[in-house]
């Protein structure tokens, strides 16, 4: 180590030595989340083990002095045996005493009744369930018997039952009530607590079962089933937001879970092993989707994650289907624990997300729906697995509170995005309403421009039209004027009558005209332009060919007037030319134009640049989407115009 660090150390330990040293305390922020975690995990397990070792309430067997069991004789499984009873308690599963025994087991309960006057008082007789079919008898007559007591057995395992108990049934003295189950060992088969008491007592307790055996069930079934279908909307609403479907998807699979509880036959499948093995399938299918909905729902993607639970719901459910009838019960206890376990971890990755993010009280919500429902199965699990005396199961009834919950959270998010959708598309509507003003103020500058330059080439256009026309007209009278010894008395009226008549055709042509036919409209100007030339000296020869056909609008037919006008301007003005020719030809779709004139021949102005008419025409022959070639000629100088129009076959439009 270098000398210098040797130093600073030395130094830094003399500093320390020298300064009083506090007590080094952690702010309650940086604690670290996973103490918090892990004392979260902790309390929850401590509510799981409180749920699930919660004694049971009393299931005694009031008013009775004796309670026996006997297995069936094979051969005649319709008559209680003569012998082999043995003293059990209810509730009873046969399948700790008799293993591996499918079949039927009589139920032997005995009592004394008093009687006043010689004739029992009538009494109230509950049987909160027998598992899973059977027949409950009398003093020999038969109370009641399920419809299917050998395979597919008929499901009475969640039935509540009572009867009113009065003579002839009833007797003074001792009384027998004979119950004949059937059962397989694989699904808990036993009988369930019976009592027998006053009228109101056992009409009491039964409307207590069947509240909690089967009305709080079917609710729970309606709202499993409400949740799957209105979350699967949400999702096809919203494709992107996949935790709706799974979601979606555990409450629907949730559904034949619930109703395993209100079923009274294993339809529509033919067998108790099918029909088990179908529940059992989708308990384990749907807490593998909740645990996707509890990834996608805090954002998690874990790939590994996904094709894990895949792999273990996949060979869950392979055994169950697969598994030998002696299997069974083994097989289904594994599942059961499987989806506990499924569940549990969807639960801790939701309180976990839940910790990491404070600000979020919907994913807190969430974390808090998941615990009473964890509590429950564990109770569930040890219901099952025989540990707690007892048949009554508590997860539907907290899954459904479970649901009701996720649902708020859901639609609390669900409003939380269209709020704020709603704030955006305020914001847009402002953003939208100021842009909108802004490009008004830019249009309205933009049509004052196009208008003030609309005026300025509409200016430019009368320019040309008072050069191109006015311009020849006045020129070749200045012309004939000049030469005084041609010119008469009557040449300066005759000049006066051409310029009227120019500058009429000017006004006329920034009308629109009843005609759009260039035979039509080269007529006026044919005839004044021969006799200007004329009148100068200048023989003029028109060949046209075609132009019946030809159609021009009002602005084209004017810029090719004008055109022609021009050149035969120049014609006269510089030239000094004795002849000139006139060929316009419509054909093929295209109009040509040729001036011909003999005179000296075509020069630039004397800066080496066009002059205006030239410029005129060039700016004409654009706007006509045409090819304008001015050449010299060795008799002289030709104009030659060509641009493309409309020519119509026979005149028909």
């Amino acid at each position: 180590m270098p000398r210098q660090e040797h130093l600073s150390q030395a130094r830094g330990a003399l500093a320390r030595r020298g300064r009083p040293q506090r007590p080094r305390t952690r702010p309650a922020a940086l604690i670290p989340r996973g103490r918090v975690l892990q004392q979260l995990l902790a309390g929850l397990l401590f509510l799981c083990l409180l749920a699930g070792l919660a004694p049971a309430a009393a299931l005694d067997a009031p008013g009775f002095e004796r309670i026996e069991a006997a297995r069936a004789d094979p051969a005649s499984p319709d008559a209680p045996p003569a012998g082999g009873w043995t003293a059990v308690t209810l509730p009873d599963a046969w399948a700790e005493r008799w293993p591996a025994h499918d079949g039927v087991v009589w139920y032997r309960l005995r009592w004394n009744e008093p009687a006043t006057a010689g004739v029992p008082a009538p009494r109230g007789l509950a049987m909160d369930y027998f598992s899973m079919a059977g027949a409950v008898y009398l003093n020999g007559a038969l109370l009641a018997r399920d419809p299917q007591l050998d395979e597919p057995l008929s499901r009475s395992w969640n039935h509540p039952r009572h009867w009113l108990l009065s003579a002839p049934l009833l007797r003074p003295g001792p009384n027998e009530l004979l119950v004949r189950v059937s059962g397989l060992a694989a699904y808990a088969p036993g009988l369930g607590p019976v009592m027998v008491d006053s009228p109101a007592a056992a009409d009491a307790h039964y409307r207590h079962e069947q509240l909690i055996r089967e009305s709080l069930h079917m609710l729970s079934l309606g709202i499993t089933l409400a949740m799957g279908v209105l979350y699967g909307l949400f999702w096809l609403l919203r494709r992107n937001e996949t935790f709706y479907g799974w979601f979606s998807l555990f409450s629907l699979l949730w559904v034949p879970v619930g109703y395993n509880y209100i079923a009274r036959s294993t339809w529509p499948f033919g067998s108790t092993d099918t029909y088990q093995a179908v529940n059992m399938s989708a308990l384990v299918l749907s807490t593998a989707a909740f645990l996707m909905f509890a990834l996608r729902f805090c954002g998690l993607r874990r790939r590994r994650a996904v094709q894990l639970i895949g792999g273990a719901t996949g060979l869950t459910t392979a055994a169950l289907w697969l598994a030998p009838h002696a299997l069974l019960s083994p097989v289904r206890g594994a599942a059961v624990v499987v989806a506990l376990a499924t569940y549990t971890l969807s639960a801790w990755i939701i309180c976990r997300h839940a910790l990491a993010s404070p600000r979020k009280r919907e994913v807190q919500a969430l974390a808090l729906c998941t615990l009473l429902p964890l509590a429950a199965g564990t109770h569930d699990v040890l219901v099952f697995h025989g540990v707690l005396a007892t048949n009554l199961y508590y997860t539907p009834w907290s899954s459904s509170a479970m649901l009701v919950g996720i649902s708020f959270v859901l639609t609390w998010r669900f409003v939380v995005g269209m709020r704020l959708v709603e704030h955006f598309n305020d914001e847009l509507r402002h953003h939208v309403e100021d842009a909108t003003q802004r490009l008004s103020s830019v249009l309205h500058r933009e049509h004052a421009t196009e208008l003030q330059n609309t005026r300025l080439a509409e200016r430019m256009n009368l320019v040309r039209d008072l050069h191109d026309g006015l311009g020849m007209t006045l020129s070749g009278h200045i012309a004939s004027l000049e030469n005084r010894d041609a010119a008469g008395p009557d040449t300066a009226l005759w000049a006066l009558r051409e310029v009227r008549d120019d500058l009429r055709l000017i006004i006329e042509s920034s009308a629109l005209d009843d005609t759009d036919r260039l035979s039509e409209r080269l007529a006026p100007l044919r005839h004044r332009t021969t006799r200007v030339l004329e009148a100068a000296g200048i023989e003029c020869t028109w060949a046209l060919q075609g132009l019946d056909q030809c159609r021009l609008d009002d602005r084209r037919g004017l810029d090719f007037l004008r055109l022609l006008q021009e050149a035969l301007a120049n014609v006269l003005k510089h030239s000094r030319a004795s002849k000139v020719r006139i060929g316009i030809e419509a054909a093929d779709g295209q109009l040509s134009l040729a001036v011909a004139d003999n005179g000296s021949g075509f020069t630039a102005g004397r800066d080496g640049h066009a002059g205006m008419g030239l410029r005129n025409m060039e700016a004409r022959s654009r706007r006509l989407n045409g090819t304008l070639d001015i050449r010299p000629t060795p008799g002289g100088t030709t104009v030659a115009l060509r641009f493309p129009v409309e020519v119509l076959e026979d005149g028909v439009r």
